[in-house]
């Protein structure tokens, strides 16, 4: 039986991860599979992130619009846009990178089967159809990382993606 290079563990013949330390048993520097419940907090910060940036924008272009003169409150909603276009950069160039804003706020990062960063239509598919999918039937796509040997879910098993630290 074979071990694993990190912690000497055995491991199955055909495993890509150690069951005990997940780490990536064909080359360790691609890192360990990341913690479900790490996953499900990265989840939350992906939808709480967005919400906490709309609110800022309205606080700010309502602020700029209170602070304007009657004919000119066209600055809060300037303000607005300029602050609504800097985070969709800002998500966009993460996304690029195989990361959500949450993935990146806590260390993890999507990759393809062969270590690589999946690239933005890999990740765009994985985030608005794959996830959309996994939420579909109670959730189970998304639960089906608690039982997966390899720990993905069915929007990672759609896109051939693995979520690492």
């Amino acid at each position: 039986m074979a071990r694993c290079p990190s912690c000497s563990a055995e491991v199955a013949p055909a495993a890509r991860w150690c069951a005990r330390c997940r780490t990536n048993l064909l080359d360790p520097r691609i890192g360990r599979l990341a913690l479900p419940g790490k996953r499900l907090v990265a989840y939350f910060l992906d939808l709480l992130v967005p919400l906490v940036a709309l609110f800022q924008i309205l606080v700010v272009a309502g602020a700029g619009a209170a602070a304007a003169p009657k004919d000119e409150p066209r600055v809060g909603v300037l303000l607005g846009i300029v602050l609504l276009l800097g985070y969709n950069v800002w998500a966009f160039l993460v996304f690029v990178k195989g990361l959500t804003p949450g993935k990146k706020l806590l260390g993890i990062r999507v990759i393809k089967e062969d270590g690589t960063s999946p690239g933005f239509f890999t990740m765009l598919i994985r985030e608005l159809m794959g996830k959309p999918i996994s939420a579909l039937v109670l959730f189970l796509g998304f639960l089906w990382i608690l039982f997966d040997r390899d720990q993905q879910g069915w929007h990672d098993k759609l896109m051939s993606t693995y979520v690492v630290e």
